[in-house]
């Protein structure tokens, strides 16, 4: 798992700020790829959730969540990118 880069807390907001259907693309750059079956975004996703980006996490309010792995050559650039856009 990364650092985290943010050091302000996030506070839940009182309006959601999607308020239609949205895919979710998680890409990671790393320097060890993971087994396909072995990623997750269960938690960034209810971090997402509880920081008011989204209302919920169900199916309502996501059409798709993807995956995508680069190969990168030095662990300290290791990151994760978090795209959400509309439907």
């Amino acid at each position: 798992m990364e650092c985290s880069t943010i050091n302000a807390s996030l506070e839940k907001k009182k309006d959601p700020r999607f308020t239609t259907r949205v895919n979710i693309t998680v890409h990671s750059y790393r320097y060890r790829l993971a087994d396909p079956d072995g990623i997750s975004a269960k938690a960034v996703i209810d971090q997402i959730v509880r920081s008011g980006i989204l209302s919920d996490d169900s199916a309502k309010e996501i059409e798709e969540v993807r995956f995508k792995q680069t190969k990168i050559k030095k662990t300290c650039k290791e990151k994760t990118i978090i795209r959400i856009e509309e439907v």
